[in-house]
């Protein structure tokens, strides 16, 4: 019996733990990256070409340049509407992004992919705008638990991106998504 009760308060303080770890600020004596420096279209821009499927990926940049590719689909199919089909390329965007984290579990604003040449390397701050706009389709189709799941799950990504780069595009993010789950801002 002590040992259940011991076993509970640790859960129950583990929780706590994490839970709170969503919120926290990033330090501070990190500079803000501008908008200008960091965005959506430079990544997008850095990473077109052919298309990358799973099976071809050989290196670790090959399973990024896929993730920001099925993004970048269902970034269109999103803007059109097409909610299921974007559905499935923001989880297919997010794969090739959790496979790039085993490996290297930062985001770098100067991520030196081979000698002289650097790119934007964002994989935590890409997965959580494909949640958050994963939550964004489930709030248009009435589903606010769903809704609810993703924008939790985006906001951890997002502060998981401020840890290493302070970027505003993060901070403009969590802002979003704090606002959308009804939370004050961290």
């Amino acid at each position: 019996m002590k040992t259940r009760k011991t076993f509970a308060a640790f859960g129950i303080l583990g929780l706590l733990f994490f839970s709170g770890c969503a919120s926290a600020p990033p330090p501070v004596d990190q500079p803000l990256i501008p908008l200008k420096d960091v965005n959506w279209e430079l990544v997008l821009e850095e990473n077109e070409g052919l298309e990358i499927l799973p099976q071809d990926c050989k290196e670790l940049r090959d399973f990024y340049r896929g993730g920001v590719q099925q993004k970048a689909e269902g970034e269109k199919l999103f803007q059109g509407k097409a909610y299921p089909e974007a559905t499935k390329r923001f989880n297919a965007s997010n794969d090739f992004f959790l496979s790039v984290l085993d490996y290297i579990p930062q985001d770098d604003a100067k991520y030196t992919l081979f000698e002289g040449t650097e790119i934007l390397f964002f994989p935590h701050l890409l997965m959580a705008d494909n949640f958050l706009k994963m939550g964004r389709m489930n709030q248009e189709m009435r589903e606010m638990s769903a809704a609810q799941r993703n924008w939790k799950k985006a906001l951890t990504y997002a502060h998981k991106s401020l840890q290493f780069e302070n970027t505003e595009w993060a901070r403009a993010l969590q802002q979003e998504i704090t606002s959308l789950l009804g939370e004050k801002k961290p």
